[in-house]
């Protein structure tokens, strides 16, 4: 290879690396405790528990291999959605966990959080495998129904990025959402001190009144 070519790849590869290195600064870490950090990884050692979305205003929980369940309109026990709750709640302690939106007409957003996510970690499978830990090469689930046809649900593949649709009984992977940063939710302990505060200083105004 001479060094004209050797030069025109060096500037591909800065590039690819440059295009994926933007597309991946929308996950930011987040530890066990719901913490921002910036050390933590998709997985290994220092495995991070969720990544938060700066894009889509989410926090995405790291596991993508929660099992596999059919879908509910009634998100009922044994359910994708019912597991994706399941599981966000007993790593984050916190309810409002969900599956991710997945309109397969909808542009990458609110309306297609999955989407977004796939471009988001570099529109591969290599990407959202390098991203979060445990990404299987089959469909997902996603929260949307298919309103074209009764009793239809939009699905993703891990595997290529593409929408399609299937009945709510076929059982797919899920994987869990929720609105917001996890990091900036208050842990128990501080909504306890801060009804604590609040009742003190309700009680010290009606002391005052009397």
């Amino acid at each position: 290879m001479n060094s004209k070519h050797k030069t025109a790849l060096a500037a591909t590869m800065a590039a690819l690396l440059g295009a994926a290195g933007a597309a991946h600064a929308e996950f930011q870490g987040r530890d066990a405790t719901g913490a921002a950090s910036s050390t933590c990884t998709a997985t290994g050692p220092n495995k991070c528990t969720y990544f938060y979305d700066t894009t889509l205003d989410i926090t995405i929980l790291n596991n993508w291999n929660l099992g596999r369940s059919p879908w509910s309109a009634s998100a009922e026990a044994g359910s994708a959605q019912a597991l994706a709750a399941s599981a966000g709640l007993s790593a984050s302690g916190l309810t409002g966990w969900v599956l991710p939106t997945g309109d397969g007409f909808a542009a990458a957003g609110a309306q297609n959080q999955f989407r977004s996510i796939w471009a988001s970690a570099g529109g591969s499978f290599a990407g959202l495998s390098g991203q979060f830990d445990g990404v299987q090469r089959f469909a997902y689930w996603t929260s949307t129904e298919f309103e074209q046809v009764l009793g239809r649900v939009w699905t993703f593949s891990g595997s290529n990025g593409e929408p399609d649709f299937a009945g709510m009984d076929i059982s797919f992977f899920a994987v869990a959402v929720r609105p917001g940063d996890i990091a900036a939710v208050p842990e128990p302990q501080t909504y306890a001190l801060t009804l604590m505060g609040v009742g003190a200083l309700l009680l010290a105004k009606r002391r005052r009144r009397l």
